[in-house]
């Protein structure tokens, strides 16, 4: 098919050109506003070639097509309606109120998920060597790797701070500075005990760990800042603008804020601990099934306020417990597939996937593998429902804010963690016998439906027909910390579906991203995020700088290079402003994916971790 029969196609299975409200696109989806979503053929709309995946979140339905979507974009210009059309300058979508919630939360939390897991599995560690009598609470040791641990925990108020500036806009000091005060020595001082205000009685709340004190603070800085800006002249504005903030919020939060937060923590917390008591088996068996369909559908982030709330209160969680058997159900029906299936392809895909949620991270499995299945996404419910009704009738916990995997196992330590053990696998095992025996549709495969990445034999370039590439190191765009494309926060990209790669996570305010490649550009956006380069031997790479920047518009963006223009390793894309894009909500990360990776395609001597700079060699490309 071509590419307006591509786009014909895909307009028919959206259900029309009348059932498109409107469209856009970024560097790697095409993205609709649908009248009708149930109208809709996701099952098709993903069989028609060149679509990588179909992903729904947070009130879009996007369509992945990697670098090829602005032919498919251009195209879908032909035939849709100029009144259907929407430019990216207009692309923030209203969302319902649902929507806006998940996605505020995801926003506030996803920032700090993986400082959560590590601080999480340094507490689950130490609780296993002191009740093994191998370190002393009482030691420096403990001392030292406690602060560690709880740091992120007890300031938690601080970190929601800076995440809930960079969402909601506000200016990020005052915000950090509204956080401190909540933890601040001589306040913590007074958790729990009556004090004064203005010789007015108060009752001091317990800020540590807190979740919903914070948020409220930083909402209504927001609606101040906006009067303010209103109010007071812009030549003293940034004076007396920080000033009124503190001085109004400051005491508001811990007088007012703190009070409502703690009782509305504990209402959660007590409403779902009641639930949880009913019957924990249902209880557990029900989160278990549905969990992965509410990380498909982006819900599970609502979990999380109820996850903080029972671990200030009670010391622990059960939902993560149960919800843990869910990832690696997923991973086992990837297995199940592995193991039936003759798609060369799908294997490499399987096998990662199946690897990868042993780490936590189902998005693989899920986006990869077993949603192209189907049945095989239904066998995965039915293990990680197996899993949560074990975990469950044992009353399992975590005692940190840690996602199920084996590196996080020590945050199980405790009541029930034996069982929690045999959930986890048991989850992985009946998945994958289920998937392989009922989950496996042998007419995917027969239809040529399975997933293909694009093959090395088809790539144009100045080598042979299905000679192997020879190695190619890569510089880095940009100075900063190297990242593995996994971590990064979008699932898309951290599923390997456009490519292997890997990520620089920019450490300066504002600086050049450079080009990591020689090559000539032969992908641009005029939101000018985005790059794509084509070496000389065919290889397809994609530079993508942030997440979700396509709503910028271009701003923050200067200096684009032209497209069709040759360029070299370490000669500027663009110059990105990384500090404003970061205060605006957006994840500043470059990604760097070869397109047209292969299965065999590996990446070697990649600095996960360490900070680089700019020019310096960050990975070689080897087939």
């Amino acid at each position: 098919m071509n590419d307006k029969e591509i786009t014909q196609t895909l307009i028919a299975e959206l259900g029309g050109a009348k059932n498109i409200q409107s469209f856009t696109h970024c560097a790697t989806r095409l993205r609709f506003q649908l009248k009708d979503e149930k109208k809709a053929n996701k099952n098709k709309i993903e069989n028609i070639p060149s679509v990588i995946s179909v992903v729904k979140a947070a009130g879009q339905y996007q369509v992945v097509f990697g670098p090829k979507v602005v032919d498919i974009f251009n195209e879908m210009n032909e035939l849709i309606d100029v009144d259907n059309k929407v430019s990216v300058i207009q692309r923030r979508d209203k969302k319902n109120i649902f929507n806006a919630l998940i996605d505020f939360v995801s926003s506030v939390f996803t920032p700090i998920l993986y400082v959560l897991i590590g601080s999480g599995i340094i507490k689950g560690l130490l609780a296993i060597f002191t009740s093994l009598n191998w370190m002393k609470a009482t030691s420096g040791t403990y001392t030292i790797l406690n602060a560690a641990g709880d740091s992120l925990y007890y300031f938690l108020p601080m970190f929601l701070a800076v995440t809930c500036a960079r969402k909601l806009k506000t200016n990020l000091f005052v915000s950090l500075a509204i956080g401190g005060s909540l933890v601040y020595p001589n306040i913590a001082a007074l958790y729990g005990k009556t004090t004064d205000f203005l010789n007015m009685p108060i009752d001091i709340a317990t800020f540590k760990s807190s979740v919903f004190p914070i948020i409220f603070a930083i909402f209504s800085l927001k609606y101040l800042e906006k009067i303010m800006k209103k109010t007071i002249p812009s030549a003293v504005e940034n004076i007396f603008a920080p000033l009124i903030s503190l001085i109004l919020l400051v005491p508001l939060t811990i007088i007012l804020f703190g009070p409502l937060g703690s009782i509305l923590s504990n209402e959660i917390a007590s409403l779902y601990m009641n639930l949880y008591g009913l019957n924990r088996m249902i209880a557990g068996a029900f989160i278990g099934f549905f969990a992965q369909a509410m990380v498909v559908f982006g819900i599970h982030w609502g979990l999380f306020p109820i996850i903080f709330s029972d671990i200030q209160k009670y010391g622990y969680d059960t939902i993560l417990a149960v919800f843990g058997p869910s990832i690696i159900a997923q991973s086992g029906a990837a297995f199940g597939i592995l193991m039936r299936t003759k798609n060369s392809t799908m294997k490499k895909i399987s096998s990662s996937a199946t690897i990868m949620g042993f780490f936590g991270i189902s998005e693989a499995a899920i986006y990869g593998v077993t949603l192209k299945y189907k049945r095989a996404f239904l066998m995965a419910m039915i293990g990680g429902g197996l899993g949560g009704a074990i975990a469950g009738a044992a009353g399992s916990r975590a005692t940190a804010v840690a996602v199920a995997s084996v590196p996080s196992f020590p945050v199980y330590f405790g009541h029930g963690f034996l069982q929690f053990i045999v959930a986890y696998f048991a989850a992985f095992l009946v998945a994958a016998v289920l998937t392989y025996f009922f989950g496996f549709d042998k007419n995917i495969e027969a239809s040529g439906e399975a997933p293909a990445k694009v093959d090395i034999t088809s790539v144009s370039g100045n080598k042979e027909k299905g000679e192997p590439w020879e190695p190619l190191v890569i510089y880095s765009p940009v100075d900063g910390e190297v990242k593995k494309l996994a971590d990064v926060a979008d699932k898309v990209f951290a599923s390997g579906s456009l490519g292997k790669g890997l990520v620089v996570k920019p450490n300066k305010t504002r600086q050049s991203v450079l080009s990591p490649v020689d090559g000539v550009v032969t992908v641009t956006y005029t939101t000018r995020h985005a790059y794509g380069i084509t070496t000389d031997d065919g290889r397809q790479f994609l530079i993508h700088i942030g997440i979700n920047t396509v709503d910028l518009n271009g701003e923050q963006f200067s200096d684009p290079i032209q497209k069709n223009k040759r360029i070299k390793k370490g000669e500027p894309l663009c110059i990105a402003n990384f500090e404003e894009i970061a205060a605006k909500g957006y994840d500043s990360s470059v990604i760097v994916t070869l397109i047209n990776s292969t299965s065999v395609t590996e990446i070697k001597s990649i600095k996960i971790g360490e900070h680089v700079s700019a020019k310096d060699e960050l990975a070689s490309f080897i087939d």
